[in-house]
């Protein structure tokens, strides 16, 4: 993976474990958002200690302020000239975790302005961006030699175009099922399925795809704190065909593999890496 990669929410999680798998593929430069600027330097110095060719440009901003994610597009093709790849991460859960009677109108706007508002800024600022670029990025498969030999080569996919861009939206499971007290979040959810439907039909004649991931229930510092708070229990890894949390570079693996050129013919895909758990009746 040769071009820009942008991932918000990078400081931790999911969007820490997006940014080693770019790296571990081959990406070298890589703008790094997140509100916790603590977190963002210690992700780039990770990363930049990787290798002398990899560099980072970290942005400590709000998603859900329009200047803020106008100004992380901009210092990002300051630094590199370019967005390829984006993964929009960012996002918050509800607080507190309660039935629709109970949750005040401020704590559903808090959601909604992070995990739909924000989510769509960065992707409409990704896009007007990718639009300005050319076409960058060019697809590769595996072609058997002409001389009928059992090797492979590593060619142009013929009739695959040259694209200009990626972007990898993170749902998740909630996004298509629910649960009763967390009615904001699954809200957020969906609303970023419809989202990356929408520009997925909007763009791919522009060369730019648009696919989303819904994680199952993935143990992060954030799943830690809710189970701590006792809205997760460690139970529920048994209503889990493969009886175990997923982890962020499991996560991080279906993202890059959507961003890359290895996806090029896919576009509006909603992946679920859910080890399993929308598969099943039992809740």
């Amino acid at each position: 993976m040769k071009g820009v990669a942008l991932v918000t929410g990078a400081a931790a999680g999911i969007g820490r474990a997006v940014a080693h798998t770019f790296v571990a593929e081959g990406c070298t430069r890589l703008i790094l958002a997140d509100r916790d600027s603590e977190g963002l330097q210690a992700i780039s110095q990770e990363l930049e200690s990787l290798g002398s060719d990899i560099r980072t440009c970290i942005v400590t901003c709000d998603i859900s302020i329009e200047a803020d994610v106008q100004r992380m597009i901009d210092e990002g093709v300051k630094a590199f000239g370019a967005i390829h790849y984006a993964v929009n991460n960012a996002g918050i859960s509800s607080k507190p975790r309660v039935r629709t009677h109970e949750l005040e109108v401020q704590s559903y706007d808090d959601v909604q302005n992070v995990n739909q508002r924000g989510l769509w800024l960065c992707e409409r600022a990704a896009l007007r961006q990718m639009l300005k670029q050319g076409l960058d990025l060019q697809s590769r498969c595996m072609e058997s030699p002409s001389d009928g030999s059992h090797g492979y080569l590593h060619l142009f996919r013929a009739g695959a175009p040259a694209q200009r861009g990626s972007i990898v939206n993170i749902s998740s499971i909630f996004g298509r099922v629910s649960h009763e007290n967390v009615g904001a979040y699954a809200a957020s959810k969906a609303a970023v399925l419809g989202i990356s439907r929408t520009d997925a039909c909007a763009y791919g004649r522009d060369g730019i795809r648009v696919n989303s991931v819904m994680p199952g229930f993935i143990r992060t510092q954030l799943t830690d704190l809710q189970i701590r708070l006792g809205n997760y229990k460690e139970s529920m890894v048994d209503a889990i065909p493969m009886r175990r949390w997923g982890s962020p570079e499991e996560i991080a693996e279906a993202v890059v593999f959507l961003a890359s050129e290895k996806a090029s013919f896919i576009t509006g895909e909603e992946l679920v890496v859910d080890g399993g758990s929308l598969a099943t009746t039992v809740r």
